[in-house]
């Protein structure tokens, strides 16, 4: 049994979204009064729903109001999921500007089996490598819409990418509006995958069970 840490780690000085999303930062907190030994402890400031790896749901593009809190979805639900491993050369695929653009023909390329309805779908590039460089956002890839529409038709139960965008950000196709109103969850940025070597394996999610949230950090394991 193999077992990869996807989760990408969170620090000062991590990259983030930008405004109205907050740098993180670690902050030591002052020993309580009220204890009468050393406790050493953290504050953890500028924590979003989008800090480092999270799970996204429907209600990050229609709101809570329309859709369901991440919290809500059962925990059983998000281990020892089945999920699809596709792999893809970022060398070798079509840039639109800086940014690798992952088409149908792409997709297609990397499926080795029949995707089963409900299951999670693993995208593979390597790009969680930059997780720490400055080109981590500016230079990731992204999907083209029919390689979307593609997907979607499968009707999975995750995507989960080591992009921190599906969509190109310089020109919206509309992909994501298509993967949340077909209820799928996206699970990102990942690191490690590229480590896979099966075509199907186990996926493991656990987020942070911060009630009323759209997205939330999470802890994302998969086990070959």
């Amino acid at each position: 049994m193999k077992i990869i840490d996807a989760s990408g780690p969170i620090y000062n000085g991590m990259w983030s979204y930008g405004p109205p999303f907050p740098d993180f930062e670690l902050v030591d907190l002052k020993n309580p009064e009220w204890v009468d030994f050393t406790a050493y402890s953290q504050e953890f400031k500028g924590l979003s729903s989008a800090t480092g790896t999270y799970i996204d749901g429907p209600s990050h593009a229609l709101g809570l109001e329309k859709s369901y809190a991440i919290n809500d979805v059962p925990i059983e639900k998000l281990f020892g999921i089945d999920a699809y491993v596709l792999k893809f050369n970022l060398e070798k695929i079509v840039k639109i500007g800086n940014r690798p653009c992952i088409t149908k023909a792409d997709v297609k390329a990397a499926e080795k089996d029949e995707i089963l309805n409900g299951s999670a779908i693993i995208f593979a590039t390597g790009w969680g490598q930059h997780w720490d460089k400055p080109d981590f956002l500016t230079n990731s890839w992204f999907f083209k819409k029919d390689a979307v529409e593609y997907l979607v038709s499968k009707t999975p139960f995750i995507f989960a990418a080591d992009t921190p965008s599906f969509d190109n950000v310089e020109g919206k196709q509309g992909i994501w509006d298509l993967i949340f109103n077909n209820n799928i969850l996206i699970v990102a940025p990942l690191i490690n995958i590229e480590q896979i070597t099966k075509y199907k394996v186990k996926l493991y999610v656990c987020p942070l069970k911060i009630l009323n949230t759209t997205g939330l950090p999470c802890r994302v394991i998969i086990v070959e």
